[in-house]
């Protein structure tokens, strides 16, 4: 044994050395060549029979059995028989494999046993999948023994509170009833749950992401003056976060409960007796839809349900956090785009402009330039980001029609986190669904900083483009105190604040509430350009006063630069009211900091395929739904930066509880074309819609993607789906699609 102790790692590193091969002379690299294509010709031949001659064979026995008179099944059965021994022995040499792996090197168990599963189409749970998702199956247990005390308890607030609530709310609802409240036996399942440790929240809090997932039996019946509807067979998948802040040093030991929804929830159901005129076209999207928006509007991230614990604690700090930063999005130019248009004299041309979204609520549209397959927009704009780790940039360009549907000319997406983590991002990205075309993006991050020192360079670097901002500004309207009467009717009337700040051309209002007390708790965000100069003005008015008000502040933002932290929260005197009349408000400024280059090179798998949306045309404006993560194609990469990780430390790490639930044994039913979906190892993936209604089931082949290619060009297949019932004699096969990587079905 060696007395140096460094011997070992001087030898390590001169191994490289010592074992560097040696360059090999011309007759082996032309013995090597040869090998090679000796080895490809033979591939070619395999193929070529196992393509063809088994074909053929089988058609010359059929030939000769029929000559001879004899049946033909018994082609078919030997056949078959061969192709199941075959199948069966590659199935057992490949297990004997991974065993055999495993053995070696016990670090793969996981990674074998996934593909394994993923091999045989079935599923594991989520904490298998994603080590940071715990199994709580002693959760699930606990709430299947008080299930059917919880149905008792849900009967009884739907028939002591929430009947009489809906039979007052309006004399055409006075004969409302409940006729069936049958909650099933199938109770809530928590698919897996996520904890956050304490260097990905702050200090103050407890953070869960919990995966649940309802497929019920239920049955709900309502009854209104003689009129039967109900509800039944919900299906309901959701991501819930559950945020505890602050905690304290006594009993409960935590102030507030915080719950939402992390994406908008997968809610399906079927509708009985009246209701069922709501599953004719048009009248069922419209009824799914308004759901899932007023679901949206009260529980998905930022909207929270907040449960206070304990009476003293402010609850608008868990309820409105400060965003998390601003991203600056450039969209400079485009190259090699499709050319739509068709041209009687020259060359095809397009007229292309670019959607970006970024979230729900954010939605911005280029100009559009003219009869360009290169063209340039240069165009810049700031978007406020709340959540990091659950926001996606989508990107779609489209060719402008005025008399047609505009067209499709390419999709992609990028994951907030991608830009957070590196802070300067400027890659020319490919577009997917299309066979051509690459956009040029830069993005950059921008941290909320609380020190005025940064103001200054800030206001520089915002003056250099149109749209861009020096700040952010969060105004949190508490409630009023003391409004004058200036009128009769003020008693009865109600109140709203309007804020008019400088940049905006519509003001900011709030809901309307009773003038006798009017309370509001909501917050507004708005970008500020120069806060040395820029002031804000509050107006409060009455739907019964209109053209006056009933009182108004002039705020001056500068009066935050002097303040510690930038905040104030106080009662505001109004001018033009009582001398006792307040306004209770917060306010803080944050200025925007540019986050310096750093973080991992960029990767273009980091680029994300998505499906085509509708056309632009028919899109709502400014709002927006969740936009699906899925295949990653490799992008068009002219620069690289070579950077360092360096990640806050309060920050989250993505809870990628939300891919696992659709791997998990209770979550694997019909997945939407608006969730994430699980990777395809590169052999595809199929979009499917499965339901089970009135002991029919029933299969919907919407589409597949990034199929791997069978024909003998090398270049494409004819695929189509097969359907099989296990256990069943049933099989169903849709129509062949010629020619085709991703197919569209459409089939049922």
């Amino acid at each position: 044994m060696s007395d140096n102790p460094d011997s070992g790692d001087h030898n390590d590193r001169l191994l490289p050395d010592s074992n560097k091969p040696t360059e090999k002379s011309m007759g082996e690299k032309v013995s090597t060549v040869f090998r090679n294509v000796l080895q490809t010709r033979t591939d070619n031949i395999k193929d070529w029979f196992m393509n063809y001659g088994i074909k053929s064979s089988v058609g010359v026995l059929c030939w000769l059995f029929g000559s001879m008179g004899m049946s033909v099944l018994w082609i078919f059965i030997g056949a078959f028989s061969v192709l199941y021994s075959i199948e069966k022995f590659h199935k057992k040499r490949k297990i004997t494999e991974m065993f055999k792996t495993v053995t070696e090197d016990k670090s793969k168990l996981v990674e074998a046993v996934k593909q394994l599963h993923m091999e045989n189409s079935s599923s594991l749970p989520s904490w298998i999948y994603y080590p940071d998702v715990e199994k709580v199956e002693w959760i699930n247990r606990i709430i299947r023994q008080l299930w059917p005390s919880i149905q008792g308890y849900v009967k009884d607030i739907l028939s002591e509170q929430v009947g009489p609530s809906i039979r007052s709310s309006s004399g055409l609802l006075g004969g409302f009833k409940f006729t069936d409240m049958d909650l099933g036996n199938i109770p809530p399942q928590l698919v897996g749950v996520k904890v956050y440790d304490e260097h990905q929240t702050r200090s103050d809090e407890i953070v869960l992401d919990m995966q649940l997932v309802y497929a019920s039996q239920c049955n709900i019946g309502v009854s209104v003056n003689y009129l039967n509807a109900g509800l039944c067979d919900l299906d309901f998948r959701a991501l819930m976060r559950v945020e505890m802040s602050p905690l304290l040093s006594k009993s409960p030991f935590i102030g507030a409960v915080a719950v939402s929804f992390v994406h908008d929830p997968k809610i399906d159901f079927n509708l009985t007796n009246l209701a069922n005129m709501f599953d004719i076209p048009g009248f069922d999207s419209l009824l799914r839809g308004a759901i899932r928006d007023s679901v949206r509007g009260i529980m998905v991230y930022p909207e929270k349900y907040v449960l206070k614990l304990v009476p003293d604690v402010d609850i608008s700090y868990l309820k409105f956090p400060l965003p998390d930063g601003v991203l600056r999005v450039h969209v400079i130019k485009a190259k090699h785009l499709m050319a739509k248009d068709t041209k009687l004299f020259g060359p095809n041309k397009s007229d292309p402009y670019v959607i970006v979204q970024v979230g729900r609520n954010f939605k911005h549209r280029t100009a559009v330039v003219a009869e360009d397959v290169n063209p340039e927009w240069n165009e810049t704009f700031d978007v406020i980001i709340e959540d990091i780790w659950h926001s996606t940039i989508n990107i779609s360009l489209y060719d402008e029609d005025i008399l047609n549907t505009d067209d499709s000319l390419g999709t992609a997406s990028l994951a907030v986190r991608s830009v957070y983590q590196r802070g300067v991002v400027e890659e020319w990205i490919n577009l997917t669904q299309v066979k051509k075309g690459s956009i040029l993006m830069k993005f950059e991050w921008f941290e909320l900083a609380h020190e005025a020192s940064n103001l200054d360079k800030a206001i520089k670097i915002a003056e250099h483009k149109e749209n861009t901002n020096s700040s952010l500004l969060s105004i949190y309207v508490d409630k009023a105190c003391h409004l004058p009467e200036k009128i009769k009717d003020c008693l009865s009337s109600n109140v709203q604040l309007k804020i008019t700040v400088p940049c905006r051309k519509d003001p900011f209002k709030t809901k309307l509430t009773e003038f006798s007390n009017p309370i509001w708790e909501e917050r507004f965000l708005s970008p500020i350009q120069n806060p040395k100069i820029d002031q804000i003005k509050f107006e409060i008015e009455s739907d019964s006063y209109s053209g006056k008000t009933l009182g108004t502040l002039s705020f001056s933002i500068s009066e935050l630069l002097e303040l510690e932290g930038m905040c104030i929260d106080k009662d505001f005197p109004l001018d033009n009211a009582t001398p006792k009349t307040t306004l209770n408000m917060r306010l803080c400024l944050r200025v925007l900091k540019l986050k310096e280059k750093q973080g991992p090179q960029f990767d273009g798998s980091e680029i994300m395929n998505k499906p085509p949306t509708p056309s632009a045309t028919t899109q709502p404006s400014p709002t927006t739904s969740p936009v699906p993560e899925a295949e990653k194609p490799t992008p068009e990469s002219d620069e690289y930066e070579h950077l360092s990780i360096n990640n806050n430390a309060h920050q989250r790490s993505p809870s990628i509880a939300s891919i696992a639930s659709v791997m998990s044994d209770g979550a694997v039913s019909r997945m939407q074309p608006n969730e994430r979906k699980p990777a395809d190892n590169g052999k595809g993936r199929v979009m499917l819609t499965i339901r089970h209604h009135q002991d029919q089931l029933l299969v919907l082949i919407v589409k597949a993607e990034s199929l791997i290619i069978c024909d003998e060009d090398n270049s494409t297949s004819d695929p189509y789906v097969k359907v099989t019932v296990i256990g069943q004699n049933l099989s169903k096969k849709t129509k062949v699609v010629k020619k085709s990587l991703n197919p569209s079905f459409d089939q049922r």
